[in-house]
């Protein structure tokens, strides 16, 4: 072949090559980009970096171990071969060869050396602990190290060894067929099948293999703390007793294998090295396996409380501690129960009732759906989220979401995707404590363009509405380009151009093909509508966008919006994990994975206009977000840098409560015996069924935790916090098996000075108190319930029960519950329609919550007619309050009410007149309304409804 053929061949070869890859270093291109664009160059340069410096240096690093062994190899080769039957075939490899000997080593070299190192790319985060992790203080009881060494060091020492000892083995292989192929070892010789030179060579291998093994053995002890399987988790009895000082023989054994091999060098044969392989195959099954089942099951078993004690004490305080349950973030208090509700606990207690949330979020989706999208391309790609705001000053519960692009629904278009429907707009937000007119959501922040309404006594300022990103963007959009972006459509078009830095400028012609090679679009390098100041727009999903950048950390599924500076930001809650924590119980979750200690550390805030990313570090205890900061320092800033008015709305993250009121539940025993034995074991309430149908199956899943607004027992102002509760668990701890009688609540606060701390009050009470699943069979039994939704169920109309809300006030325990109707051939939309109110045996239901509570404090239950679906029905009139009733007292009304009532029922007892019955029942229901006078009730939301609410 001429020189200029092998240049064309190579330059053809190399077009082909770059061709291929040119979708990859486009991505990796933009990449750079996208990070530069948030001015996190160095975050880029430093992950890819690690990954580039890890995979390079073990590659050469196995390379240069196996050329050296290969080429030490060819040099022990002896001079003459011996002369065998498989002579022939080797003859043909060595005349194929021919003096390319060295230039295959090399290739060999090179190539197992790429496909050993490069693997380790994947060990970048064990590395950057490695590097930058810092003590914990706790030390665990066996080895006395600090949980830094199990945390930061033990996994990438753990990663090296089996690296090591994985990569001696495939030189043994390679130097062993070497041999044969050289004439050193011949399987057919019987008398010399291995020559002098290839036995000290594979001697010498095998004692590094046996020495890499005594290091595994050595570091197989600490893994001891961290295992699972026993009782609890962690080093127990059969381990420390048994297990650990068999790996100490075992690690002494491999030593000793490995003098043998050395030793063999000197000696004939390979009978001592065999013996010994021999014994350390007997000891490694029956110490490391055998022993260990025999001892557990004839010592451990039959003495379990009394042996394991010790340990599993261990693991009550590691895990207390790596779930942030310790006493220096929890504290635990008695809530002496009284079944006395009364009027004045009413009155004296209207903050807490009147911040009780009615509206559900779940059930209120179908209506911000309906009634605030706007337009087919708008929705609410989430669950509405729960916040609080000021609202006249008082700290109130809304439901909140951000009005999404919903980008499948758009015209199957190029240019209509991405450059005119760029963005969502705006946030929806309505108070979860008041209701409006018919049962509706009480909108604070509603509509679209000159229609975008903010209620005066909310604090809510939104002056920049468009959001580019969001929950559930997928795609790109360009922005800058000739055209205008389509903000809204009502009576008229609105239309806005984009005047943020949160794109990638994309005027010059390389970065026009780089992302048309990305996305696979050419409308990107051929589209007349993009200018030199274009912009591109992609990884728009926020969760997206903050995995991006830190992909170490992990992240909570439920980001919410916060209005902040005008502008929506989403906070994205993230978690330092590990499963490395010494002593402490494993949990696991489908999208984190397995961990033993969690900490919310980080919140991200991501700008749904500018899409810019701001890390804070709101936990500095943990060593494992310092050890981030650390590695990372631009892209972090501390807890004092987070604007006063954006903490005030951050709030505790679900995930991490439901972890650990779960841990709680099994962990809030301090006595190991009692742990062993799962006697006083709690579980979380099951969640009460939201179907009125009497035959669905009952749920056994555990209720979902609760965002509330509440004054906790002793507090003096509202607050915003997390709730759940517990009841006894039976059957070692079985939920499904759990008792409804509540035990305990558990909160966790959410506002500036006390955020993330924890409080649980057990309950003081010699009488059993209801958990929520059992309030809810209650109130399904109730005769005056039941009579008014069996009627509901015969229209036709669907009957739903919202969130079932566990109020704690004054000693006492107060349920209240929603109920929700969608009228057959209604707007498909289930409205609040009365609510449900329960205390120790007393239920009630009214039109509004004041009016449950009091019938519940009086006993005189409101009249309640259901609504109908005919509009030609007589609407139910509310009575007025009579003259007569003036200057009577509270207990005189009630005692009124009451005889009013007595006397209807015994009139419908004896079929007596029934125009009479009814204007008894108008009689109490004027008396009941001028108690709502005196007690300063507000009942006007109710005026507001029309007949058909009524």
């Amino acid at each position: 072949m001429t020189r200029a053929r092998k240049i064309t061949t190579a330059v053809v070869i190399a077009f082909f090559v770059l061709l291929l890859s040119s979708s990859g270093i486009a991505r990796l291109y933009t990449d750079y980009l996208w990070f530069d664009a948030l001015n996190s160059s160095q975050v880029w340069t430093t992950l890819i970096g690690t990954k580039l410096w890890l995979a390079l240096t073990f590659s050469v690093v196995f390379s240069a171990m196996l050329w050296g062994n290969l080429y030490l190899a060819g040099r022990l080769a002896p001079e003459v071969r011996p002369l065998t039957p498989e002579d022939d075939l080797l003859e043909r490899y060595h005349s194929l060869v021919g003096n390319n000997g060295g230039r295959v080593r090399i290739a060999i070299s090179v190539l197992f050396g790429l496909l050993l190192g490069l693997s380790t790319a994947g060990q970048w985060n064990p590395w950057i602990l490695f590097r930058n992790g810092s003590d914990f203080g706790v030390v665990d009881p066996v080895f006395g190290k600090d949980a830094s060494f199990y945390v930061f060091r033990l996994p990438f020492w753990n990663f090296l060894v089996n690296w090591t000892f994985t990569a001696i083995i495939f030189t043994i292989v390679f130097t062993v067929a070497a041999h044969y192929l050289n004439g050193g070892i011949r399987a057919s010789n019987m008398t010399n099948r291995v020559s002098e030179g290839a036995k000290i060579h594979l001697s010498v291998l095998i004692a590094l293999l046996a020495l890499v093994r005594a290091v595994m053995y050595h570091l197989d002890r600490f893994d001891l703390l961290t295992q699972t399987g026993g009782v609890v988790d962690g080093a127990l009895a059969t381990d420390l007793t048994v297990r650990l000082p068999a790996l100490n023989l075992l690690t002494a054994i491999s030593v000793f294998v490995a003098a043998l091999f050395v030793a063999n060098i000197w000696r004939h044969g390979w009978t001592l090295p065999a013996v010994a392989v021999g014994l350390w195959l007997v000891v490694s099954i029956s110490a490391g396996a055998i022993f260990p089942a025999v001892y557990q099951r004839i010592r451990v078993q039959p003495e379990r409380t009394t042996r394991e004690a010790e340990y599993v004490s261990r693991n009550i305080d590691a895990t207390l501690f790596a779930y942030g349950l310790d006493s220096s973030r929890l504290t635990v208090e008695n809530y002496e129960y009284v079944d006395d509700f009364t009027t004045d606990t009413l009155t004296e207690n209207e903050d807490i009732f009147g911040s009780v949330a009615l509206l559900d979020p779940v059930l209120a989706q179908e209506q911000f759906s309906k009634t605030q999208s706007g337009k087919p391309f708008y929705g609410f790609s989430d669950v509405l989220d729960v916040d609080r705001y000021k609202k006249d000053g008082v700290t109130t519960p809304l439901l909140i979401s951000s009005r999404d692009l919903i980008p499948s629904v758009l015209e199957d278009e190029w240019e209509i995707q991405h450059i005119v429907y760029t963005h969502g707009y705006g946030v929806v937000a309505a108070t979860a404590n008041d209701i409006g007119r018919g049962g509706a959501p009480e909108f604070v922040v509603s509509d679209l363009g000159p229609a975008l309404t903010t209620a005066e006594d909310i604090e809510i300022e939104l002056t920049q509405p468009q959001v580019y990103f969001g929950e559930s963007f997928d795609g790109y959009a360009i922005v800058g380009a000739t055209r205008d972006e389509i903000d809204y459509e009502s009576a008229t078009q609105g239309t806005s151009r984009y005047d943020g830095e949160g794109g990638i400028k994309i005027g010059s012609f390389m970065r026009k093909a780089a992302f048309a090679l990305r996305f696979g679009d050419l409308n990107i390098a051929l589209s007349n509508f993009l200018t030199e100041d274009s912009q591109m727009i992609f990884k728009r999903d926020v969760m997206e966008r903050v995995s991006e950048l830190a992909p170490y950390l992990g992240l909570d599924q439920d980001p919410y919006p916060v209005v902040h500076d005008g502008r929506v930001k989403f906070i994205v809650d993230a978690y330092t994990t590990t499963s490395r924590f010494p002593y402490s119980d494993i949990q696991g979750d489908p999208i984190s994975g397995e961990f033993n200690y969690i900490r919310n550390s980080v919140k991200a805030v991501v700008d749904a206009y500018d899409g810019d990313v701001t890390f804070y570090v709101v936990d500095d205890s943990d060593p494992i977000a310092a050890a981030y900061a650390k590695a990372f320092p631009e892209l972090y800033s501390e807890a004092d840098d987070i604007p006063a008015d954006l903490a005030d709305n951050f709030r505790y993250p679900q995930f991490l409560f439901d972890v650990q009121s779960s841990v709680y539940a099994t962990y809030q025993v301090s006595d190991p015996v009692s742990l062993i034995q799962k006697g006083q074991s709690w579980s979380i309430s099951t969640q009460p069924q939201t179907e009125s149908d009497t035959s669905t199956v009952p749920s056994s899943d555990p209720m979902e935790p609760q965002y509330m607004v509440t004054r906790l027992p002793g507090g003096d102002e509202l607050e915003f916090v997390l709730q759940r509760s517990f009841v006894p668990a039976i059957q070692g701890g079985n939920a499904d098996n759990a008792r409804p009688e509540l035990t305990a609540v558990m909160y966790a606060r959410s506002d500036p000075g006390h955020y993330g701390e924890l409080l649980v009050y057990r309950l003081q009470s010699d009488n059993v108190i209801a958990a929520p699943d059992l309030v809810d069979s209650n109130i399904r039994k109730d005769s005056t319930i039941s009579q008014y939704i069996t009627p509901l169920d015969l229209q036709g109309s669907t009957v739903q029960f919202g969130n079932m809300v566990t109020v704690l006030v004054d000693g006492r325990i107060v349920y209240v519950r929603p109920l929700y109707v969608e009228a057959q051939g209604g707007p498909g939309v289930p409205v609040l329609d009365t609510v449900i109110a329960v205390s120790g045996s007393k239920i009630a239901m009214a039109e509004t919550l004041e009016e449950a509570l009091l019938a519940v404090a009086t006993g005189v239950e409101p009249v309640l007619v259901p609504p109908t679906d005919d509009p030609g029905d007589t609407p139910v009139e509310t009575p007025d309050t009579s003259a007569d009733l003036e200057g009577l007292s509270i207990s005189e009304l009630l005692g009124r009410a009451s005889d009013a009532l007595n006397a209807a029922e015994t009139i419908d007892a004896t079929e007596g007149d029934a125009e009479e019955a009814a204007r008894l029942r108008a009689d109490a229901a004027a008396a009941i309304i001028r108690v709502e006078e005196l007690l300063g009730i507000d009942t006007g939301s109710n005026s507001d409804q029309d007949s058909g609410d009524a």
